[in-house]
Order: structure tokens, then C-alpha cells, then sequence
């Protein structure tokens, strides 16, 4: 197991590819200018690459701040190999170096649900999936609207789209903003070159020559599948959905990746009639508990003591005395008896406020040591905002 070299990348990708059943259509080419190769793992048999991992640095939201994040991706091990103990070592490699580097979190999006958890890693943020029909996406109330819906080229949607999708994010944790260099892929992608049906679209809703929000979907068949609605007014959401679903010979209107706390199904007069899926979105790990303690920022103020088990990260193991308030936050080992205990992991879907301590604590994931320390843990890790990941990286 090691880093590849130059001469190894093309052979890396296609086995990444390999082992997920899929041919390597686009030319890896691309991806090498934005591509750490020190951050790349890869694992041998004879010669040839039958396993392989990579992260790279990010920045995430957290509650009242940002945090550096490894941004794992690229994880694979060859159908030949499968049950042999390459996954686990990668993985483990991979946390250790993550932690060297001094990236408090590490986060990653699953193809299956089961397998990170004995990693450290639990579900940092949540994602609905909606569909529904045309003859029931009528709003309670009228919305007016004052600006106008236009088509953007895709060339020219890393103009003003970028700072959109940032405004609209401000102050809601587990964002990672798309970096320039993907929207200029995107942009550049070669399905806008193409003719046929199905094609990627990208409208934005303007008022008084400011873009205040913008959507990107396709069409399939009489289904139109919105990818990205981002809004930074409610005018501009309410005028964007109105047009995502009145569009000529749509019956079925789709949206993925959509946050649990959307205003959209409260502005339905038939709110029933959204079809929504909750399933995991983001999966995080605290690579460093007391440096991701210290710097997120707390609803309330107050302070706890937390028993932290982590097997794999023998620093994190032990007692971490916090005292947050709204202004940030001291986080220090500790020999004080403990609040509340909890694995790691659990204490990941805490973090960003994607799940409470209580609710925790009755699946049996949380032991509560002193009386009232759930609802304190509660009010301190309350977010205005549930934690939402948009993009992948």
C-alpha cells in the first residue's frame, strides 16, 4: 500500500472505475491538475492496483464557523479482492494521515450505508428526495414575483451562480461550496455539446439585474428532475419552483439532495402530495473530537463533560471538558466525571446538529451520567439551520 506515482494515475482511475462496474468514458486527464497524488492511496497485488482511496482539502460549515475537512472520495477495492481486509486498511492509513495532517473532520458520501460506521464515521447531515404531480404543486398562498426566470448559457454559470449558491448557504452547517474549477467542468461538460433530449439546463431568477437564485434540471421523458435549486430570497425560491413545475409537457416534477428543513412543503396547498424520502446525505468523522469541539460556535451557552470512545483514534479517547457559548468555544482533556458518554461516531451526528442527544440517547447510543446533561448537550448543539450537504466534492 502506498501514494501512486505520475505514471500510475490513468491505471488508478481505471480500476476506481473497475470496481464499480463502470467503463472510464471520460478522460482522466481532466481530473490530474486537481489531483494530490500525496493524498492518493493504492493498494498491489502483482503489480497491478486492486484497491485505492483519495482525499483532499476542504472547507465545511460548521455552526458560527468553518473547518478544514479531508474530502474522501475515490474509494474501491477490485470484485477479486473483496473480504480480504483492503478496505480496513485503507481505510485506517488514510485516517491516520488525515489526523497528520491536521484536518480536524473528514467527510465522505457512502454507497453503502453499513460499512463507515466501524470507521469512526456517522451521518453528519440528511437529504430529501420529493416527487410529485403536477395537478397537486398548486401554493397555499399567492407569491408574487417581481423579477423574471432566464435561461443561463452553460458557459457562463460560473459568473454569478458560484456567489449565489453562497449566499444562499450562509449560516447552515455541513456546506461545502463547489470550488471554482468544478463549475468550470461543468460548465465545459460535454453532454452541452450534444443534441437530443435530456439535455442539463440552468435558469436564474433576476430582479432589478440581480440574480437572487438559480436551478439546474433535466428532463426525462414527461419527468423533469430538478439537481440544484438555490435561492437567496424567499421571492426567488417561490418563482423558481413555480417555473420547475410548470413546465410544458411536464407531469412529474423531481428534486434530489433537497434539505429536511425546505420551506417548499409548507408553501403546498396539498402538502400530502409530495412524495418525500429521507435517507443519509453526508457522513463525518471527528478526526480531532477537542479541536471540532473548540471550534464550532453553541446555541446556548453552558458547559459539558464527554466520555468519548474511539477505538481507532486512540487521541480522541477520553474525557473532553467543553464550555461553548455563541461566541465560540474551550475544549480540554479532562479527569472530571463525565456528563454524558458516547462513541465517536455518535457523537459525529451531533455535531452539526443533525440529531439531538436525547434522541440518541433512546436508541441507546448515549449514556447520561448527570441528571439535565441531554437537554443541556440539546440546547447547546441546536442549530438554526439543519445541517445540509448541496454538493459532493
Amino acid at each position: 500500500m502506498r501514494a501512486i506515482t505520475p505514471d500510475e494515475f490513468v491505471q488508478w482511475n481505471r480500476a476506481e472505475a473497475r470496481a464499480y462496474g463502470n467503463r472510464l468514458d471520460n478522460d482522466p486527464e481532466v481530473l490530474r491538475p486537481h489531483f494530490d497524488l500525496d493524498r492518493s492511496i493504492a493498494v498491489f497485488d502483482e503489480g497491478n492496483i486492486v484497491g485505492g482511496a483519495h482525499s483532499h482539502r476542504i472547507e465545511m460549515s460548521v455552526p458560527g464557523s468553518s473547518l478544514a475537512t479531508a474530502g474522501v472520495a475515490n474509494i474501491a477495492v477490485q470484485p477479486t479482492h473483496r473480504r480480504q481486509g483492503v478496505l480496513t486498511r485503507m481505510m485506517h492509513h488514510q485516517i491516520r494521515d488525515i489526523h497528520e495532517r491536521g484536518e480536524p473532520l473528514a467527510a465522505l458520501f457512502a454507497s453503502e450505508s453499513a460499512i463507515y460506521g466501524r470507521f469512526g464515521y456517522g451521518i453528519g447531515s440528511l437529504r430529501e428526495q420529493w416527487t410529485i404531480e403536477r395537478q397537486h404543486n398548486a401554493y397555499a398562498r399567492r407569491h408574487e414575483s417581481h423579477g423574471k426566470v432566464v435561461f443561463v448559457d452553460p458557459e457562463d454559470i460560473t459568473k454569478e451562480l458560484p456567489e449565489v449558491s453562497r449566499r444562499s448557504t450562509v449560516g447552515r452547517p455541513g456546506v461545502i461550496q463547489k470550488t471554482i474549477h468544478l463549475w468550470e467542468r461543468e460548465s465545459q461538460a460535454p453532454e452541452h455539446r450534444q443534441g437530443g433530449r435530456g439535455g442539463l439546463f440552468y435558469v436564474a431568477y433576476v430582479d432589478g439585474g440581480t440574480v437572487d437564485g438559480y436551478a439546474k434540471y433535466r428532463t426525462s421523458g414527461t419527468t423533469l428532475v430538478v439537481n440544484e435549486l438555490m435561492a437567496i430570497t424567499e421571492e426567488a425560491n417561490a418563482a423558481l419552483w413555480r417555473f420547475c413545475f410548470e413546465v410544458d409537457l411536464v407531469t412529474i416534477t423531481e428534486a434530489d439532495r433537497r434539505p429536511v428543513d425546505d420551506p417548499l412543503p409548507w408553501m403546498l396547498a396539498d402538502p400530502r402530495r409530495l412524495h418525500r424520502t429521507t435517507r443519509d446525505g453526508m457522513w463525518l468523522r471527528l478526526v480531532d473530537v477537542a479541536a471540532a469541539l473548540k471550534t464550532r460556535h453553541y446555541m446556548e451557552s453552558g458547559g459539558l463533560v464527554l466520555d468519548v470512545r474511539d477505538d481507532l483514534c486512540t487521541w480522541n479517547e477520553g474525557r473532553f471538558e467543553l464550555e461553548g457559548s455563541s461566541k465560540g468555544a474551550i475544549c480540554r482533556s479532562s479527569n472530571s466525571s463525565p456528563d454524558l458518554v458516547l462513541s465517536v461516531r455518535d457523537l459525529a451526528s451531533a455535531y452539526l446538529g443533525t440529531v439531538s442527544f436525547t434522541t440518541l440517547s433512546r436508541a441507546g447510543l448515549v449514556d447520561e451520567c448527570t441528571p439535565g446533561a441531554l437537554q443541556r448537550a440539546d440546547r447547546m448543539f441546536a442549530v438554526q439551520h439543519q445541517p445540509w450537504t448541496p454538493y459532493g466534492f
